[in-house]
């Protein structure tokens, strides 16, 4: 499936989400079957990604989960992703929690 790379907005109120994985960054670890990327998924942004962040697009369906720095997590408005970037969903019926 592909997905949009522009207008992606952070997800707020999901620190307190977790799965079976151990932490959202393994979950994107498990089920993208890459390898953590040396830089941050936000289009411009060359920090090294600390966390699995939830995100969400208003033209998709669901949450994903991407690579992302902590100051990129931040971010109260819209943003681009790199168009490389490997989106995992969030909802873990669709994953872990099978």
């Amino acid at each position: 499936m592909s997905l949009t790379a522009n207008n992606w907005k952070n997800k707020r109120g999901t620190s307190q989400r977790t799965c079976s994985c151990g932490s959202w960054a393994k979950h994107w670890l498990n089920f993208s079957k890459e390898k953590w990327p040396a830089k941050c998924s936000v289009s411009g942004c060359n920090n090294y990604p600390t966390l699995g962040a939830h995100i969400y697009n208003p033209n998709e369906i669901g949450e994903w989960i991407v690579p992302m720095c902590d100051a990129c997590n931040q971010k109260s408005g819209s943003f681009d992703l790199k168009g490389y970037v490997t989106c995992v969903p969030a909802n873990t019926t669709f994953t872990c929690g099978k």
